[in-house]
């Protein structure tokens, strides 16, 4: 059980109970994902763990939940009574678990990015003994998936690949970016209900083209193609809470040439981080493999963002294919591969992919085509 293994960890920081409210953490360690976070879920983690929900969220979590023993708590009666928030209601009853297991005058850990300033000041006061800041302990456990987290991110992968192939084959002038998306999801969600029923799926697509392609972020409009576009596709499906990431640059009409050099300076960087990857690598190395090919091509300056990162629960989340993280890459890690390369009038440039980690190198579960001649809509 994870619960156990965290519990395990927690230990070996030198706490007895751990305290878990980040939204990503508490569906990792329990197996109850809300579908909002307005009231707060934690989790306990001890020798008999315990999770803490919203009174009208008891029917789900008892369907959903590793975890048995459940407390609930209401912000309907008491709370208009009080004048308590729901954040206060959450942290009173938390402090009533605790001394129901017993965990007076033991080192009882916490989620300190995850707590308000406010929020770790009302439970240090109602708990009235030292809490210890516990960072990163789930988010570590989290970066290696086990074999049922790696099949929901497959099956993300393999729908985000519809998806795809529906969005590319509409990019056509006078078609609007919102309406690429809405077809490329309903592609997507098509098949989801047609072949994964028993799963829940919720897709996300985000076309972007023309000036907006030069922005690493960006979201869909009623803009609409125009030949000459440069126009970045991003594809995948959240299936039972797991992220996937699927993009590829493609041109309406022919590219110019320096359009057609940028893009194959970010087909050889990707490439050239998707080889460097396998186990015992850091995560460093990878990162300097893709920017060695674009700053060799004189487009340092260019590449604004990292080369990638972990793939999860959170569509971010650690490790990073960053410069400065020495994270040693493990089997079962799963991540983006993703340099971009960036320039006003010319166009964004950047394929993304998801790997898994595994012991011959990188297992590359996203796999639509990349070549230029692929990727020009006519």
């Amino acid at each position: 059980m994870r619960h156990e293994r965290v519990l395990r960890d927690a230990r070996r920081a030198g706490v007895d109970a751990l305290i878990v409210l980040a939204p990503a953490n508490t569906y990792y360690v329990s197996g109850f994902r809300a579908i909002t976070y307005s009231r707060p879920v934690l989790v306990v983690v001890s020798e008999q763990p315990v999770l803490i929900i919203p009174e009208l969220e008891e029917s789900h979590a008892r369907l959903r939940s590793a975890i048995r023993t459940i407390r609930t708590y209401s912000d309907m009666a008491l709370g208009g009574l009080t004048g308590k928030s729901t954040s206060q209601l959450a942290i009173d009853l938390t402090v009533d678990v605790m001394r129901d297991l017993g965990l007076r005058g033991k080192r009882v850990g916490f989620e300190p990015t995850s707590f308000t300033v406010d929020g770790h000041a009302y439970l240090s006061q109602a708990w009235g003994e030292p809490l210890v800041p516990v960072k990163g302990l789930v988010e570590r456990q989290r970066t290696v998936k086990d074999e049922e987290e790696l099949h929901l991110i497959r099956v993300g992968c393999e729908l985000a690949e519809h998806g795809m192939r529906v969005e590319v084959d509409d990019s056509v002038p006078g078609a609007t970016e919102v309406e690429i998306m809405a077809r490329g999801n309903a592609a997507m969600l098509e098949v989801a209900a047609r072949r994964f029923p028993d799963l829940h799926i919720t897709s996300g697509s985000r076309p972007v083209s023309g000036e907006k392609a030069v922005l690493p972020h960006s979201i869909p409009s009623g803009r609409r193609l125009r030949r000459g576009d440069v126009v970045i596709h991003g594809t995948g499906c959240v299936v039972e809470g797991y992220y996937s990431e699927d993009e590829r640059t493609i041109f309406v009409g022919s590219p110019t040439s320096e359009q057609r050099r940028l893009f194959d300076v970010m087909v050889r960087a990707q490439q050239a981080a998707i080889d460097a990857i396998r186990p015992g690598v850091k995560c460093k190395e990878i990162d300097r493999a893709a920017r060695g090919v674009i700053e060799q091509a004189g487009c340092g300056p260019q590449f604004t963002h990292r080369t990638g990162h972990g793939i999860g629960i959170d569509i971010h989340e650690a490790p990073y294919f960053s410069a400065s993280d020495e994270t040693v890459l493990q089997p079962g890690m799963v991540m983006s591969v993703e340099p971009g390369i960036y320039v006003d009038g010319v166009g964004g440039f950047r394929h993304s992919d998801t790997i898994i980690v595994a012991e011959s190198g990188a297992d590359v579960l996203t796999k639509f085509p990349k070549t230029l001649a692929e990727l020009v809509v006519p």
